[in-house]
């Protein structure tokens, strides 16, 4: 598709996403891929060879023309077959993934291997959930929003290259003692306090982070419960907007956080996410739930409903027809009883629920007249309909659950909430300083375990990791490239069925395993280990919480007959050196263990009983 050249030295890499239509709604491509690409369109007369400003983006419209195949036939693959591609390799070590998310089709292209390609695209579309929710459109409409999503991307992959956290998916809990803990927990609580004080923001929640590492949280007590890859986005969201500047500044936007899989309405919950710099790697996190979280959950039903009718109606499936019909029908119905149960003072917004109506109305009529007889001449009539129903959904959820009128004016209250915390930190500042460039050394380790050389430990019911931290001297990208390495080894066996392993090189031995226990501490041994990699799910699940919570999905597989809240999975990595055990590897990984449980203890969040 794009020749054989390529220049070793400048990796590529680029982001893709097209819409319904096969029109390119967002691009994020780097120098080296754009400079290819123009000399592609260049070759196939798209562009006149001339001399072009390589920082620009290329024009949709040529973009457009030189995937045009290659969509098209993934289109027919997706809709006709149900066989859609999942990756194409190329020469020049050059590889394609694609993935969809509501009709929405995603290429990623990359020097990378696929299984690491797979991995960012999939947490391209996590992020690009958080900030649109299911009107991925918003990108094509709002450059602020296409912006916010190009630097949480850069974000993302910079992480991934240096932080354990990000490595593994979870966030790492920073250790600190009770008298600190008391002293932030309190600050959290007087600010969520603050926010109560607003009619508007009685469901809060106020976070602190520490540099890439999570250190409380306070929640009020109507407030829905967040999810471990809500706080992964959250930390990734700080570390985007902190821009150096030792000036207080408040960035804000619209984020749709999904919810613990307990919440009442998981999946798509609006909140006004405010994040404020107090020191140096010090971010307090304000987050007021935004609107009716009933209205955003039935709207957000009813995007995914709508896109299940249209895959079968596009793949000619009748029989499953009527009863996807008949649930969107279900979903409309619950958004439009929950918008009616709602107070706005908008006409605008007035409106779009009018419309919203009347467009249904002659879609559900048309659909009636089909179902009739499974008479094919009323589809045409189906889809004239369906584009001005589609319009007025997005309209509604963005007029109702994407927009605040209150983003602005609030920020002088967050400011003010903002300096209070701070005061209220200020005694602890330079202890948390300290730790935001390392939690703690394995030294306070060897003398226990010798010859161990690394360990994380991940409580994957809070997303939480345990680990020690990495110096980025010389001496250490040996570990660390080991340790990168470790990770991904172990992920490709688990996939496999394989919970515990032992391996060796020439340096280390290195250890992993993962298991199961209950509310009481008890472990649980699934009766049989399943090997995901076998198991048909579109698109297959990858180790990690941001591209779908694989591990809630390998607990109902293990334990199908128990409900996931009641199981507890956790993972441990060892780096020992070569020469230690197998057996021993053993028996320091059973102690580390506890000594983490112990070390940790309860980690949970203190919830405002009043």
């Amino acid at each position: 598709m794009f020749g054989n050249q390529m220049s070793p030295t400048k990796a590529m890499e680029g982001v893709l996403i097209f819409d319904q239509s096969n029109d390119l709604i967002y691009q994020n491509v780097n120098d080296a891929l754009r400079a290819k690409l123009t000399r592609h369109a260049i070759d196939l007369g798209l562009l006149e060879d001339e001399k072009r400003d390589s920082r620009k983006p290329l024009d949709c419209n040529v973009l457009v023309q030189i995937f045009s195949p290659l969509v098209a036939s993934q289109r027919i693959m997706m809709c006709q077959f149900d066989n859609a591609y999942t990756s194409v390799q190329m020469e020049s070590n050059l590889n394609l993934v694609f993935d969809e998310f509501l009709g929405y089709l995603f290429i990623q292209i990359s020097n990378k291997d696929v299984d690491t390609i797979r991995r960012e695209l999939g947490v391209c579309i996590c992020l690009l959930k958080h900030i649109c929710g299911p009107n991925i459109n918003t990108i094509n409409n709002n450059k602020k929003v296409a912006s916010l999503l190009t630097n949480l991307i850069g974000t993302y992959r910079k992480m991934y290259r240096a932080n354990q956290g990000i490595l593994v998916e979870a966030i790492e809990q920073l250790l600190v003692n009770a008298d600190v803990k008391n002293t932030v927990v309190g600050a959290l609580q007087s600010a969520t306090e603050k926010l109560k004080q607003d009619p508007h923001s009685q469901r809060s929640h106020s976070i602190i982070f520490v540099g890439n590492k999570f250190l409380s949280l306070y929640s009020s007590r109507q407030a829905q419960e967040l999810s471990p890859a809500d706080m992964l986005f959250l930390n990734i969201f700080c570390q985007t907007t902190d821009r150096g500047e030792h000036s207080k500044r408040i960035e804000s936007h619209v984020v749709f956080l999904q919810g613990s899989s307990s919440a009442s309405s998981p999946g798509c919950i609006p909140h006004i996410v405010h994040v404020c710099k107090l020191f140096d790697d010090v971010f307090l996190v304000l987050l007021i739930e935004h609107g009716s979280i009933q209205v955003s959950g039935n709207l957000y039903d009813v995007f995914f409903g709508l896109q299940k009718l249209q895959n079968l109606q596009m793949q000619m499936d009748v029989e499953n027809l009527r009863s996807a019909f008949d649930s969107l029908e279900t979903y409309v119905r619950h958004s439009l009883d929950s918008m009616k149960k709602l107070k706005y003072n908008n006409p605008e917004a007035d409106e779009a629920v009018k419309s919203f109506i009347s467009k249904w109305d002659n879609v559900r009529k048309r659909y009636s007249e089909y179902f009739k007889n499974f008479d094919a001449a009323f589809i045409p009539k189906i889809e004239s309909n369906m584009p001005m129903f589609v319009d007025s959904l997005k309209e509604v959820f963005k007029l109702l659950c994407a927009e605040c009128s209150t983003l602005e004016h609030g920020l002088q209250r967050v400011s003010d909430i903002a300096d209070m915390v701070e005061e209220k930190l200020t005694e602890v500042f330079n202890f948390l300083q300290v730790k935001s460039q390392k939690n703690f050394s394995m030294g306070s380790y060897l003398e226990d375990f010798p010859g161990l050389v690394h360990f994380i430990h991940i409580d994957r019911n809070n997303g939480r990791i345990v680990a020690p931290g990495l110096d980025q001297e010389d001496s250490e990208n040996v570990l660390k490239e080991r340790i990168w390495s470790m990770v991904e080894l172990s992920r490709t066996y688990l996939h496999k069925g394989h919970m515990s392993m032992i391996w060796k090189d020439v340096t280390f031995s290195y250890g992993y395993f993962l298991w199961f226990e209950d509310p009481n501490g008890t472990a649980l041994k699934p009766k049989e280990i399943p090997d995901l990699s076998a198991i048909s799910t579109k698109p297959q699940l990858i180790a990690g919480i941001l591209a779908g919570d694989y591990y809630r999905r390998l607990i109902e597989t293990c334990f199908p007959r128990t409900s996931p809240s009641k199981i507890r999975c956790y993972e441990l990595f060892c780096v020992h050196l070569g020469l230690v055990t197998s057996t021993n590897v053993l028996e320091h990984c059973r102690r580390l263990a506890v000594t983490i449980t112990d070390l940790t203890g309860c980690v949970g969040n203190p919830i405002e009983l009043l």
